[in-house]
C-alpha cells in the first residue's frame, strides 16, 4: 500500500476499505472475507456470520439523546442490522467499552443492562468484553450469527430485478437532526435514531425463501448504499424517487429536504435488496404473510450509473450525499 503521505480525507472511508480487500485471505474456512455486511466462516459443520462495529460518543451519539439502556440499546440494534442484511440470526455478542474514570457505575450498568436485554429479546447472548479508561466513551461490538439458509451478499445483483426496500426513510436522520439542534421535541420525533430495528425477521425469509439475489443494511444513506452493492455486483440502478417510502416525520418539510434525508440522510438500517422478476410474486406473498412492509423503488441495469429518473445530475448530486467519516 504506497502513497505513505496521502491523507485519509483524501481518500475517504470506502476508498480506503476497497484497498482492504485486495488482503489475501488463504484459510479454506473463511467462505467470505473483507467487503460485505459480515463475514462468514465455516465450523463445526455450519456457516457462522462475523461482525464488529465501533460507536464512539460525539461522532456516533451522545449521551445526553438517551437513557444509558435505550444507548445499549440501540448499539446493539445498530450491529444486528449487519447479521440481519446476510439473512443470519445473532448468536453471541462481545461488548467492549472504554470510559472515562470518572463515569458513574449506574451509567455503565445501565448501558450494558441496556444492550444485554436487546441481544436476548433476538435469541443473542452476550458472552463477554472488555472495559478500558478513555477520554471518551467508546463502545466496540462483535456478533457472531448463525445461517440456516443461503447468505445474502451485495454481489448477487444482475441487470433486470427490482430493488426493494423494507419500511420508510428519513426519519432517522430527520430526528438526528433534531437532537444535534438541541431543538424542544416529542420523544417520538426522534424515535426513529433511538431506537432502530434490526430487520432481522425480513433477512431470515429473504434468506429461507430465495427470493433475494443481493442484500445491504442502510445504514450510510439508500443511495450510497445502492452504489457499495452495485460495485460488489458490477451492476447500475435507476430509483424512482416517486415511490420511496418517505417517513410520515417527514411531511412537514420541503420535497427535496424530505427526498435528501431519504436518499443519504442514513442510519435507517432498513433492508436494500434486488429481487430477481421470477421471484418477485414469491416475495411479495412470503412479505405479506409475515406482515413486513417491503416496497419497490427501482431496477437494476446493466453498466455501473446509478441515476434518480427523472432527476438532472446535478441535482441528484445535492440529494444523494451520503455518510464517510472521513469527508463530512
Amino acid at each position: 500500500m504506497a502513497n505513505k503521505g496521502r491523507l485519509l480525507s483524501d481518500l475517504g472511508e470506502f476508498g480506503f476499505l476497497a484497498r482492504l480487500r485486495t488482503l489475501p485471505t488463504p484459510r479454506r474456512d473463511v467462505a467470505l472475507g473483507i467487503g460485505d455486511d459480515s463475514a462468514i466462516v465455516r465450523a463445526g459443520g455450519r456457516q457462522w456470520l462475523l461482525t464488529t462495529d465501533a460507536l464512539i460518543e460525539d461522532v456516533h451519539f451522545r449521551r445526553t439523546w438517551d437513557t444509558p439502556s435505550g444507548l445499549g440499546r440501540r448499539a446493539y440494534a445498530v450491529n444486528a442490522s449487519d447479521i440481519a442484511a446476510m439473512g443470519g440470526r445473532p448468536r453471541f455478542a462481545l461488548l467492549s467499552i472504554a470510559v472515562p474514570k470518572a463515569a458513574r457505575v449506574a451509567e455503565l450498568d445501565g448501558f450494558v443492562r441496556g444492550f444485554a436485554a436487546a441481544a436476548r429479546e433476538s435469541g443473542c447472548a452476550l458472552v463477554g468484553g472488555n472495559l478500558s479508561a478513555s477520554p471518551c466513551w467508546m463502545v466496540s461490538v462483535a456478533l457472531v450469527g448463525e445461517l440456516r439458509g443461503i447468505a445474502l451478499r451485495r454481489s448477487g445483483a444482475r441487470a433486470g430485478d427490482s430493488i426493494y426496500v423494507s419500511g420508510h426513510l428519513g426519519a432517522a436522520a430527520f430526528g438526528r437532526e433534531i437532537l444535534l439542534d438541541g431543538r424542544r421535541a416529542t420523544p417520538r420525533a426522534t424515535l426513529a435514531w433511538r431506537r432502530p430495528r434490526a430487520r432481522l425477521e425480513l433477512g431470515q425469509m429473504l434468506a429461507r425463501t430465495r427470493s433475494a439475489n443481493a442484500a445491504i443494511d442502510v445504514s450510510d444513506g439508500l443511495w450510497s448504499d445502492l452504489g457499495h452493492l452495485c460495485r460488489a455486483s458490477r451492476v447500475g440502478a435507476v430509483i424512482d424517487p416517486e415511490r420511496l417510502p418517505l417517513a410520515r416525520a417527514l411531511r412537514g418539510l420541503e420535497g427535496d429536504e424530505r427526498l435528501a434525508l431519504a436518499l443519504g440522510g442514513g442510519e435507517d438500517y432498513e433492508l436494500l435488496f434486488t429481487v430477481p422478476p421470477q421471484r418477485v410474486r414469491r416475495l411479495e406473498a412470503s412479505a405479506r404473510r409475515l406482515s413486513l412492509e417491503v416496497t419497490n423503488i427501482g431496477r437494476v441495469t446493466t453498466g455501473r450509473a446509478l441515476r434518480l429518473a427523472g432527476v438532472s445530475a446535478s441535482r441528484a448530486r445535492r440529494l444523494t450525499a451520503g455518510f464517510d467519516h472521513f469527508r463530512q
